[in-house]
């Protein structure tokens, strides 16, 4: 609670200073642009894996709405005015977007882009490693002490939220940083202990609901299975993507002209592939501002715990 209560004072002194301001007003002059990367809006808590509370995004939208001119992807061409520019990019295709975010993206009138998993919409199932995360949130620690991958030692440190989240991340870029042939190996034993408890999984949109919603936001790809592109080799990221295509022309019935890599990993030669198959936006992480004249963009991830928070780090602090 006081580690809490610290980080927290930290970011309203901050802000108080003025440091959001110099840095818009740095965004501005440079001609660079802030593509806010999100993940999950819910009012329901995740200790290993925390969604950003509808309450913060409204406080983040209300900033925007007052200090940056938001646009959407294809919008970002156009003439920049006085105030810098600001994209709200959502990955992975979570019903809660649809429950909690969408709703008040609505309310401001705001533009968002939304990547997709065509494999989870069709399955309903998530991706690996938000089936670890609803298993490690759902299991006594006991049980998390069992989990058994090779070369990976970092065990549960105490029952604190901090050390869930920081446990959380490192047993997920541990498997992230690995080849999908070996992180299946790896993971399997951790698979067989999710299924047998029986984990309910976190809801993901379906091919109907994002079909419903692809009029009030731009939807993007974000591969068909959620591999680490950089891992692969390229014939694989070439058949991943055309399952993207496939399933944009014949399912969502939308062109497909923006792709975000997962896991921020990639190649210089799937970029390169991209651009010939007439992708228009190519996104990825970097966490730092992105240029304009490119289209390829940097993202900057945006998570908080307090509206000082969710400020400072929407203007890449």
């Amino acid at each position: 609670m006081a580690r809490s209560s610290l980080k927290y004072g930290y970011y309203a002194a901050l802000s108080l200073a003025g440091v959001d301001r110099l840095r818009r007003l740095m965004l501005a002059r440079e001609k660079k642009i802030a593509v806010l990367n999100l993940h999950r809006v819910s009012a329901d808590p995740s200790p290993y894996w925390p969604p950003m509370r509808p309450e913060l995004f409204e406080e983040l939208l209300k900033y925007l709405a007052y200090y940056f001119d938001v646009r959407s992807l294809r919008e970002i061409g156009e003439k920049q005015g006085k105030k810098p520019i600001a994209v709200l990019s959502f990955d992975d295709g979570y019903y809660d977007f649809a429950d909690h975010a969408l709703p008040l993206l609505k309310r401001y009138s705001m533009p968002a882009n939304l990547n997709v998993i065509p494999q989870c919409a069709e399955t309903g199932r998530p991706i690996w490693n938000v089936r670890l995360y609803d298993f490690l949130a759902a299991a006594p620690n006991k049980l998390i002490d069992q989990i058994d991958l090779e070369g990976f030692d970092q065990k549960l440190a105490s029952d604190d939220e901090a050390s869930k989240v920081r446990f959380g991340i490192a047993v997920s870029k541990f498997l992230k940083t690995r080849p999908r042939a070996e992180r299946e190996d790896l993971f399997r034993s951790v698979e067989l202990m999710i299924q047998d408890h029986q984990v309910p999984g976190t809801r993901m949109l379906t091919t109907g609901e994002l079909r419903q919603i692809s009029a009030d936001v731009e939807i993007g790809a974000h591969s068909y299975s959620h591999e680490s592109m950089g891992f692969e080799p390229q014939r694989f990221f070439e058949e991943d993507l055309e399952k993207c295509c496939e399933y944009f022309r014949t399912k969502l019935e939308i062109p497909l002209d923006i792709y975000a890599f997962p896991n921020g990993s990639y190649r210089n030669e799937q970029i390169d592939h991209l651009r010939r198959k007439g992708v228009g936006k190519i996104l990825l992480v970097g966490e730092k501002f992105a240029e304009q004249v490119s289209n390829v963009l940097t993202r900057i991830t945006m998570y908080g715990g307090s509206p000082a928070e969710v400020r400072m780090r929407s203007v890449g602090f």
